[in-house]
Parts: C-alpha cells; sequence; structure tokens
C-alpha cells in the first residue's frame, strides 16, 4: 500500500507541476449602448460601429475559481499567482484532498461522492474519480463544447491525439497535461553480457519478458527487470487498463500475463535515486523509465544513450497501445456556474503562454510550449519526441478509488501467495464489475 500511495503522491506533484491552474471567468464584450450617437464614418472621421465592434476589448474576467486537488506545489501557485496578475477579477483557491489526512478509503469515498454531486468545486484533478463512470453520469462538462464555442482557441495548436485518447462517447471529460512519452532505457552491459542487442524504436512488456529471461541465464537470478516492485508499476497500469476497458479481467491472457509479473515482483531495497539529472543505471537493472527532463543539460543523452544505457525506446503494450506517461488531468464540474471561467483558467494553463517558472518533467499539449521545453535539445531529438507524442493512441485515466478496491486482491497473489493466478483474475473481474457497476 506505502509503494503506491508513494507513488500517487509523486506523481500527484508532477500533475501539479503541470496541471498550474485556475479557472477563467465568463468573458463578455464592452457594453456599446452607453456610447453618445455615431456618424457614418465618412461624415464624421471616425470608425464605423462594426469596426469599433471589432477593435473592443474583451470585459475583464472576474469570479472565483475552486479547484479540489491532490497537494498543492510551488509551480502551481505559479500559474495561480500569474493568472489573477493577469486578471485581477478572478479569485483562485485550491482545496486540497483532506489537508493533508491519510488517504483512506472512507476519504476518498468522501471525495467522490462531492464530486458526483458537484459539491462546492469548479474543477478537479480526474485522478478522484473514475473517469468513465463520472462522463457516463454527466458529472463532468464537455470540453469540446467549452473548446468550439471559444473563438480563440484552436484545436490546431494541441497535439490533437491527446484530445482523443482522451473521449468518452465522444465527448471530452477532462484536458490531459503532462504529455511525456513511456521512454524507457536498457542496461547495454547485461543485454552484451547475454550476447543481445535491441535496435527497435520500441518495445512492449512481452518483448522485455523475453529480453529479462534471457539476461538471467548469463547474468543469474539476482538481476531485476526494474527497481521497482510489480516489475514495472507504469506497465502494469498500462496492461491493466487494457483488460478492464475491454472486459478480461478473468481471461487467459490476463492470468498468463499475472503469471510472467509474479516472476518478476519483489520486494525493494533503498536504493540510490538515480533521477539527479545523470544518466545512469544499476548493475543488476535490466530496464527503467526515462527520465524525461527538459531542458536539462543530459537532454541530449536521454534520447542518444551513454556508455552503459541504450537511448530512450517508446514502451507499446502488448495490444499496441501507446500511452502518455505522467499524465494528469482536469476536468471541469458540470455543476459549477462558472464553466466559461474555469475554461479560460485551463485555457491560460495550458497555453504556450510562459505559466509556468519550471518546465522540468513538464510537455503542454500544447505545441508551442512544447518547443519551449525542447528548446536546446538536438533537432533531430526534438523530432523524435513529437513523432513519439503524435503516436499517442490510448489513455487509462487513473482511478485510485478503483485501485484500492483492487489492492488486497493484488496482495494476496504476488506478496502473501495465498491464490492462484486464476483465483486472482476471477476475484478482480467480480470486484471491477461491481465497481462499475454500482
Amino acid at each position: 500500500m506505502w509503494k503506491r500511495a508513494i507513488t500517487i503522491i509523486t506523481l500527484a506533484g508532477a500533475l501539479f507541476l503541470a496541471a498550474c491552474g485556475g479557472e477563467g471567468a465568463e468573458t463578455g464584450k464592452q457594453d456599446t449602448d452607453t456610447a453618445g450617437p455615431l456618424e457614418s464614418g465618412a461624415e464624421s472621421g471616425t470608425d464605423t460601429l462594426a469596426e469599433i465592434s471589432e477593435e473592443s476589448e474583451p470585459e475583464e474576467l472576474t469570479g472565483e475559481l475552486t479547484i479540489l486537488a491532490w497537494l498543492p506545489v510551488n509551480t502551481w501557485q505559479y500559474v495561480i499567482e500569474d493568472f489573477m496578475k493577469e486578471y485581477p477579477g478572478v479569485t483562485v483557491k485550491v482545496e486540497m484532498l483532506g489537508e493533508g489526512q491519510p488517504v483512506t478509503e472512507e476519504l476518498m469515498e468522501k471525495y467522490t461522492t462531492r464530486i458526483i454531486t458537484g459539491e462546492g468545486f469548479d474543477i478537479v484533478e480526474s485522478e478522484l474519480v473514475n473517469m468513465e463512470k463520472g462522463a457516463g453520469q454527466e458529472v463532468f462538462a464537455d470540453l469540446y463544447e467549452l473548446m468550439d464555442a471559444d473563438g480563440d482557441f484552436s484545436r490546431e495548436d494541441y497535439f490533437s491525439c491527446i484530445f482523443e485518447v482522451a473521449e468518452v462517447d465522444g465527448k471530452l471529460p477532462a484536458f490531459i497535461y503532462n504529455v511525456k512519452p513511456a521512454y524507457i532505457h536498457l542496461n547495454k552491459k547485461l543485454l552484451e553480457g547475454a550476447g543481445l542487442e535491441y535496435t527497435k524504436d520500441t518495445i512492449s512488456f512481452t518483448e522485455l519478458y523475453e529480453l529479462y529471461e534471457k539476461v538471467r541465464e548469463s547474468a543469474g537470478d539476482r538481476i531485476l527487470l526494474t527497481d521497482m516492485g510489480y516489475g514495472y508499476e507504469g506497465m502494469s497500469d498500462y496492461e491493466n487498463g487494457y483488460f478492464i476497458r475491454n472486459n478480461l479481467m478473468d481471461s487467459e491472457e490476463y492470468e498468463e500475463y499475472l503469471k510472467m509479473r509474479h516472476e518478476l515482483y519483489y520486494l525493494p531495497e533503498k536504493r540510490p535515486d538515480w533521477h539527479d539529472g545523470t544518466m545512469k543505471i544499476g548493475d543488476d537493472v535490466l530496464c527503467c523509465l526515462s527520465n524525461l527532463r527538459l531542458p536539462g543539460d543530459h537532454a541530449d543523452e536521454m534520447f542518444e544513450g551513454t556508455e552503459g544505457m541504450t537511448g530512450a525506446i517508446l514502451y507499446e503494450s502488448m495490444h499496441g497501445e501507446r500511452y502518455p506517461v505522467s499524465a494528469g488531468t482536469l476536468s471541469i464540474s458540470s455543476f459549477s456556474e462558472n464553466k466559461e471561467l474555469a475554461w479560460e483558467f485551463i485555457k491560460y494553463a495550458f497555453s504556450d503562454r510562459d505559466t509556468s517558472r519550471n518546465y522540468s518533467s513538464m510537455i503542454s499539449p500544447n505545441k508551442g510550449k512544447a518547443e519551449k521545453v525542447c528548446e536546446g535539445i538536438a533537432p533531430e531529438n526534438k523530432e523524435k519526441l513529437f513523432r513519439d507524442i503524435e503516436a499517442i493512441n490510448a489513455f487509462k485515466f487513473t482511478d485510485s478509488n478503483l485501485y484500492n478496491n483492487l489492492e488486497s486482491v493484488y496482495e494476496d497473489y504476488f506478496v502473501n501467495n495465498t491464490i492462484t493466478a486464476e483465483e486472482c483474475c476471477k476475484e478482480l473481474a467480480s470486484r471491477v464489475y461491481l465497481y462499475m457497476n454500482e
């Protein structure tokens, strides 16, 4: 449980790094009824009424927004401060989940109820509720409607695939930010020791598992796939998402996948954190998640590799799905009376404005912002990054409630070894069905 909690908190921090934001108030045109009589432009030398209307500045945004979120981070505050500085008539407040209380099942149920009923907030981090369920119950506003009604917004300025993968029944219930591709690096020394080489641009869990088996034959049982439990939690989340979406949790295919994960599972030791801006990997670790920090002194190494590590390889699931990693999502409550203001804030936060004073580990779906983040890296590496972002074709909404519901079953199988893979599949399938249909 503690491992997952740490993972969620860390992810949430990254989410807030990118989330940035409050909502914007409703906009309106200046009132022209108070102006005096207007003569024609030819007679008076003044602009025509049509020309004056075109040049009129929108009314200042006003209103108050509340964001229901996991926890604050300085960069999150920077975005809010910048937004309120530009629009002094707007106030943005952040309500943290539980105000620092332990994340318990009871606490999650409390916030889920608030989200479902729209009580006291305008924007919510979507990780706090099941998006598929919420969208089906019209808990969240359709962002496509707000986009299309906004003459100042163009979808062409964004990676269109990032919107498409988040659709539910043709509607867009959440805005995805932090859209880094799921890159990994392989340990070149371990591969060479086993007489292996990997030259493809993508890799799947199955391919990783096969490499791992061959490396262990030459290097010994102590070699780890990664230095994280469950083999690699990110990969596990991606694969689980596919089986949940397709109602295949009790299938033979999922059972075989669980058996592979069981062989890879171990209780992680306290190991040095290599996320210090350098490119390195443990001698006993076959692969690691890419530390995509842009801009950064080692950004080009991330794509090109080092003496001990391959360059970035795009992770592709067993079923050909490509996901963004560390993705965060913001939704607008369908109960909010400030939807237009909320949309203005989200648009501001994820535009190409300089709305973050720290781009580290953050890539916005806005192409202009992504260009800024990529300043300093080699053109061919930026081209690869953009190409891999545009190849993203799937997304799994994080759902802490559902995970908490399933966690004890996974522990019984992976940690306690008190149930078989088949029993694990059936119990997981039963709980998913009950959760999605309750």
